[in-house]
């Protein structure tokens, strides 16, 4: 009898992740209009929970968080099973106190290339899910986008910080 599943199980991650790519392209493009100005925030929301989900991974696998570049580590293994094995990330330059992430290929910005001509609205999700994510994690630390593929840079380059440190950089 042939096996009812004949679908490997890495076949199975590629096409899920795939899917879960597209998903935030499907609904902007679906929503955006009826919803109005409420879309933004609304789809915001969705993203900062999701960081809430990171988080209970974290916790339930025991991934560390104590400092910026265990921070770091957890964040890359989080984006990695969120968001399937299109996403390229790679440690930067890491202290206890600060560290860097560079993300060289993202799977959302691919997804909105093949469904539509105009982008644009990666970013605010992005930024939603990434600095929530740090902050459920270790809510000492907080995240910068320093270089964002989805404003035209190469790769994107998201700086893990102290929150006493970010608020001196802004004054």
């Amino acid at each position: 009898m042939p096996d009812p599943d004949p679908i490997p199980d890495e076949m199975k991650w590629k096409i899920a992740a795939k899917l879960v790519s597209a998903l935030p392209v499907m609904y902007d493009i679906t929503f955006r209009d009826a919803v109005g100005e409420d879309y933004d925030r609304l789809e915001m929301e969705i993203w900062m929970h999701m960081a809430g989900e990171a988080g209970a991974v974290a916790r339930s696998f025991q991934l560390p968080a104590s400092d910026a570049e265990e921070i770091m580590h957890t964040l890359r293994v989080i984006q990695t099973v969120f968001f399937g094995p299109e996403i390229r990330t790679e440690p930067g330059l890491s202290n206890p106190d600060r560290a860097v992430i560079m993300i060289r290929r993202c799977p959302f910005l691919y997804r909105e290339k093949e469904m539509r001509e105009t982008g644009g609205q990666l970013l605010t999700r992005c930024l939603a899910f990434s600095i929530a994510t740090v902050e459920v994690l270790n809510p000492a630390y907080t995240l910068r986008f320093v270089r964002s593929m989805c404003a035209g840079d190469r790769n994107c380059e998201l700086k893990i910080i102290r929150k006493t440190d970010a608020e001196k950089e802004g004054k």
